[in-house]
């Protein structure tokens, strides 16, 4: 008897400390899902889960209250920890937003993603039993966009940042040391460039920051380029107009490119820098030339006339030689030293033709004595005349006549050929 009533006592004290076991788990469990509630998490799976607890604990199953009791404490924790990361994310997606939106651009498609999210967590997912918010899938999603978001602000933030470079190179530009009107040369720097300037703060403003950021380096470069272009043509117009202070001094002809220069100063302090550096880059390489071309015009003129005074001591009288040597004369007093040589070229043209002429007569005259020679004792008629033809071609050859003398020759030989036909037929 007194064992019987000893094994009821110990299952007494058991059941009595499984019962305490699970009300204290029970109470812990309620008092940290009251705590949580604060946060605004959805803990309605541990509320389930703690009323199923209580339940069982009302039904005297002190185990399995215990054991749905630290379930609901473990879900509520989980839930927690959960809804924290989403909000973290969410948190952190708007602060990205907020960032955009200063910079002026577009975010309504992140600002979805928050939606979206929010709707995902409210999809639910069932997770040892119990269905619970997905707050797992809603934290991906919204961490997604907010790392899609950043990206975008770090090259919206690099494309700004290369906007405000060429901002300062334009200013740079501008304010470059040397224009004679500051107002009137920005003016005119600023009409090709603020157009792109307008287009890459646009790109910027419609989200299109690749766009925004290569137009505003290109404009960076442009800037830059105009402006060492710009400090290297006045370096330069200034070194050509004292190169050409140097022509003038030896006599040179220089009204034409100083002219030129004049104007191409004009364009450059218009700020229209393209052109003017380009006009003053050939001004200066013609100024470089026109020393030489001087040189070779004169020299080339004075020994075309010593050529064409000995010719004529020869009798060598040219129509296209005379004028071509009077129209270089006219061109070098004119200055224009180019054309001079043009005039020259012709004339040495028609000496070339009078020594053909000359060196192909010589070797006709030559033959034609050749075949006298052979038929001096032939007998043939016309001899004595071809004889004679011949001596006087010779003649006029040397007086410098050379078409008198070719057509003496032309003549002679006709009779040789004449006499050669009629001999072949004796």
């Amino acid at each position: 008897m007194e064992t019987v009533t000893s094994k009821g006592t110990a299952r007494g004290i058991l059941k009595s400390f499984r019962a305490r076991h699970a009300e204290e788990a029970i109470e812990h469990s309620e008092g940290l899902v009251s705590v949580l509630r604060l946060t605004q998490a959805d803990l309605k799976p541990a509320e389930d889960a703690l009323r199923i607890a209580k339940e069982l604990f009302a039904a005297h199953h002190f185990s399995k209250a215990l054991n749905a009791a630290r379930k609901a404490e473990a879900i509520a924790i989980t839930l927690d920890e959960r809804y924290s990361g989403f909000q973290k994310a969410v948190k952190a997606l708007q602060d990205t937003i907020e960032r955009l939106q200063k910079v002026g651009l577009p975010t309504e498609d992140l600002q979805a993603v928050i939606g979206q999210g929010e709707e995902k967590v409210a999809s639910g997912i069932w997770e040892n039993g119990s269905f619970i918010p997905n707050y797992l899938e809603g934290r991906v999603l919204v961490e997604r966009a907010d790392q899609e978001g950043r990206e975008r602000l770090s090259k919206a933030e690099s494309a700004s940042n290369q906007i405000f470079l060429a901002e300062l190179a334009m200013e740079a530009l501008v304010e470059v040391q040397g224009p004679a009107d500051p107002k009137a040369f920005g003016e005119g720097v600023a009409l090709g460039l603020e157009q792109a300037l307008e287009q890459a703060t646009r790109e910027l403003a419609l989200g299109n920051v690749d766009a925004a950021a290569r137009t505003a380096k290109d404009l960076e470069e442009r800037a830059m380029q105009l402006r060492r272009d710009y400090v290297d043509a006045t370096r330069t117009a200034t070194a050509t107009e004292a190169r050409l202070a140097d022509l003038r001094a030896e006599g040179i002809a220089t009204d034409r490119i100083e002219s030129q220069l004049e104007i191409a100063k004009d364009v450059l302090a218009k700020g229209l820098i393209d052109p003017g550096a380009s006009m003053v880059r050939r001004l200066s390489k013609e100024a470089e030339d026109l020393g030489q071309t001087y040189r070779k015009a004169v020299t080339g003129l004075a020994d075309a006339e010593v050529l064409y005074a000995q010719l004529q001591k020869e009798g060598f009288h040219s129509y296209q030689a005379d004028a071509s040597i009077r129209d270089a004369r006219r061109s070098i007093r004119e200055g224009n030293y180019a054309r001079a040589m043009e005039h020259m070229e012709k004339a040495h043209a028609a000496f070339v033709r009078r020594r053909n002429v000359r060196e192909s007569l010589a070797k006709a005259i030559e033959e034609t004595r050749t075949r006298v020679a052979v038929l001096k004792d032939s007998g043939l008629p016309f001899l004595q005349d071809v004889q004679e033809l011949l001596r006087r071609a010779e003649r006029e050859f040397r007086d410098g006549n050379y078409s008198g003398s070719s057509e003496d020759l032309r003549i002679a030989t006709l009779l040789l050929g004449h006499q050669g036909r009629n001999g072949g037929t004796s």
